[in-house]
């Protein structure tokens, strides 16, 4: 089985207990069990790449929810529009993992720079305040910073510690991207419940140790 040695960049950090995003998220996963249970696949699709698609997975529910807030304010009154967004941030936020492809990443990746959410927000709310529509430039402007700070993110986060979920929503999103990607490369997986369980053991050992 060929080694692929621990890594580290600007983005994230592979440790023996998973890899730590700069952002602060957690993958309990490593290049070395992603090999044994997907033999070949970081031949093909970096580590550097996977982790990639696998953060920009994981904040994309604050870029879609604010694209969508951004949009409404447009067309609906701002505390309805107000309302989708918080509910759909909720629901992409727990149910990701099941959309995911290896084709909306570099989508969602551009979605969450700065460049795309200061942009677009700034050319909306601008419109909406020189329309004279203040509630609906100012329900944009809340929403930004709630949205760039991850505020919400922080809020279902701690609602969902105290799940019994087996797997973690960002593992969820990893073990989902490492499918996909194997199926593409037909590289079926060979071990997908023994990759499971050590997502899970990485999790519970990582716990233990705070």
């Amino acid at each position: 089985m060929k080694k692929h040695s621990p890594r580290s960049n600007d983005v994230f950090i592979e440790t023996q207990l998973g890899i730590v995003t700069r952002t602060g998220d957690w993958f309990h996963t490593t290049s070395e069990h992603i090999e044994e249970f997907v033999p070949g696949l970081l031949d093909e699709r970096p580590l550097d790449t996977l982790v990639e698609e696998a953060i920009a997975w994981v904040r994309s529910a604050d870029s879609l929810a604010l694209t969508i807030l951004l949009g409404s304010l447009l067309v609906i009154h701002p505390i309805l529009a107000a309302i989708t967004a918080i509910a759909f941030h909720f629901f992409w936020y727990r149910s990701k993992s099941g959309f995911v492809t290896i084709y909306l990443g570099k989508l969602l990746k551009f979605m969450n720079t700065d460049g795309y959410l200061l942009v677009t927000s700034l050319v909306i709310i601008s419109f909406l305040g020189m329309d004279g529509q203040y509630l609906a430039a100012g329900m944009g402007l809340v929403f930004f910073f709630l949205m760039k700070l991850g505020l919400l993110k922080m809020l279902w986060d701690k609602i969902d510690q105290g799940s019994s979920k087996s797997l973690s929503l960002n593992d969820r999103v990893f073990k989902m991207i490492l499918t996909k990607y194997a199926m593409h490369y037909n590289i079926a997986p060979e071990k997908v419940r023994g990759m499971e369980q050590k997502f899970v053991e990485l999790a519970s050992s990582r716990k233990g140790k705070k």
